[in-house]
């Protein structure tokens, strides 16, 4: 067994043992987890990680909440002391059936799960979880994972499903210029269709909305080991942005790890500018949580130490108004165009 499979498991040991040991002395059992309070929240115009802080969570709290959620985190704990044990790995979606008797939905193991992660302070492939596929990759990129090739060139217009773990997959640049990351699967698939990646060629990835920890670590290696640049399309509302900036800055929701997985993202639009003149039937309104949400980026230094970034939520924000990349009547034409014309706001948020 690796030394760091021995680590997680006396840490899981430990944490039992510290309960049973409470238990016996009618003491009130507890652990203790890196903190998610704003405090304990590292942001600069760079990145944004949980800092090192933790805090102490007790069985027994108010009207039983904290008992629940306490015997939720300790079965969980045993399910992944047993994978890592054994050496298993199941996607978090057969661990919450294995455990269905005792979370009310997927939503409430994953929770439970990324608590877990900042328990235990390790990567979530380390633990023997791994995500359900939530993401493609198409283009001018080469798949090869075990005996098996894909050349995404080939495929048809839903691409290659990524993995929830990748760290059995390589991947191969077949000559691409630029990774162009698009929010919507929808998107995706008309600019599959259209082959987009015959005009500019291009690795195309979408994480259908807000990205798994596995389609950020494929961006991330693909700016990385092909040296490509990294262009963003997303909806015109803050929500669009906020997808964005989870790619550029990461994530707290899954600990420490995430900061892992960033990518030096570019903005290619949607802006005020592409959808300013647009057919007034295609907005759709602000409502307030989109306003609370303009507030939050505002605030944030990644948005208000950026000019461009900063003004183009003060428009937003102004104008009241959201767009949805489906509105754009020549998607591959007006990709093409926004790409060759360099029409996208490089690190600095200067336009390129």
């Amino acid at each position: 067994m690796s030394t760091d499979r021995q680590i997680i498991l006396q840490k899981i040991e430990s944490i039992i043992s510290d309960i049973a040991r409470s238990l016996s002395r009618n003491e009130t059992p507890k652990y203790t987890i890196l903190s998610k309070s704003r405090s304990n929240v590292q942001r600069d115009a760079a990145s944004i990680q949980l800092g090192t802080a933790t805090t102490e969570i007790e069985m027994f709290g108010r009207q039983g909440a904290s008992t629940l959620k306490f015997s939720k985190v300790v079965q969980v704990l045993s399910l992944v002391y047993k994978l890592v044990s054994e050496g298993g790995c199941v996607t978090q979606r057969d661990a919450y059936y294995t455990l269905s008797s005792t979370f009310t939905s997927q939503n409430d193991f994953n929770r439970c799960f990324e608590d877990v992660l900042r328990i235990l302070d390790v990567p979530r492939r380390a633990l023997g979880l791994s995500a359900a596929p939530k993401g493609s990759i198409a283009g001018a990129v080469k798949v090869k994972q075990g005996s098996e090739e894909i050349d995404c060139l080939l495929l048809g217009n839903s691409g290659y499903e990524l993995p929830g773990d990748m760290s059995n997959v390589k991947l191969e640049s077949l000559g691409a210029r630029y990774v162009l990351v698009v929010e919507k699967d929808a998107v995706f698939k008309t600019l599959c269709d259209k082959v987009i990646w015959n005009q500019v060629p291009c690795i195309l990835i979408t994480g259908r909305g807000y990205p798994g920890l596995a389609v950020r670590e494929v961006v991330s290696r693909c700016e990385q080991d092909f040296k490509l640049p990294v262009l963003g399309l997303f909806d015109y509302n803050p929500h669009g942005l906020q997808i964005l900036l989870t790619y550029r800055f990461g994530s707290t929701r899954m600990g420490r790890e995430g900061i892992q997985y960033t990518s030096n993202i570019q903005w290619l639009g949607l802006h005020w500018f592409d959808v300013k003149d647009a057919d007034a039937k295609h907005f759709k309104k602000f409502g307030k949580k989109d306003t609370q949400v303009c507030d939050s980026l505002l605030s944030q230094p990644f948005v208000n130490q950026r000019q461009r970034y900063y003004n183009e939520v003060a428009q937003m924000k102004r104008h009241r108004v959201k767009l949805e990349l489906e509105s754009i009547d020549d998607m591959k034409e007006f990709v093409v165009n926004k790409i060759l014309k360099k029409k996208y706001f490089d690190d600095r948020f200067h336009e390129c």
